[in-house]
This record gives C-alpha cells, structure tokens and sequence, in this order.
C-alpha cells in the first residue's frame, strides 16, 4: 500500500467512517490506481469527510469534489486516487462495491 493510500485510509478511519474498502486498479485503468469507498452514517459525516482529506493533502490545491452539496455521495479525485464517501443509505442502495467484484481489495 502506498503512503498517499494510507494517508486516505488514515483521514477516512479518523472521522470513525465504517466499511472502508481499497480497490486496486493498477492494471485496469489508465486514469486512477485506487478506489476507496467508505460509508457514513449521516450527511454531516459525508461532509466531514472533504475536510479531513483536504487536510491530509495540503498538496493538492485543485481536489476536484462533487456531491459536496447533497451530502449523500461524495467523490473525491486524489488523481490516482477516487474516494467515494457515501451515506449508509446509498450505500446499501447503490452497492457500486458489487460492480468491482473483479479487482482485487486491498488490506490495511
């Protein structure tokens, strides 16, 4: 695991999000290496969850977001790196975790 990959995986854990799985995509896709998705039991917490990973990368000044106003699916674009933090509600709607059945998760 790559010291970015912990430092996301570090921001997410310290807001006490649950579920958190790592995807590998290294060799699947040319735009990104990882997806992280992580599940937060209100919209608050979703919302959190730009600040904390904005924190832990101070770095990168153009941290594309979307979903910040509807605090019910947030996608953070770390370049090689997706976050998707999502509310227990669509998570359990969505269950875009069964569309990566084929990569391999990645353990911390």
């Amino acid at each position: 695991m790559t010291d970015k990959l912990k430092k996301v995986y570090e921001a997410l854990s310290d807001l006490k999000l649950k579920d958190i799985i790592i995807y590998n995509f290294q060799d699947f896709s040319p735009f990104f290496d990882y997806q992280v998705i992580a599940t937060a039991t209100n919209e608050r917490q979703v919302h959190a969850a730009i600040d904390h990973v904005k924190q832990a990368f101070p770095e990168i000044v153009n941290m594309h977001i979307e979903g910040a106003d509807d605090n019910r699916w947030l996608l953070i674009d770390l370049e090689d790196i997706i976050v998707h933090v999502m509310h227990k509600d669509e998570r359990d709607f969505y269950q875009i975790e069964k569309i990566f059945f084929e990569r391999e998760q990645i353990g911390v």
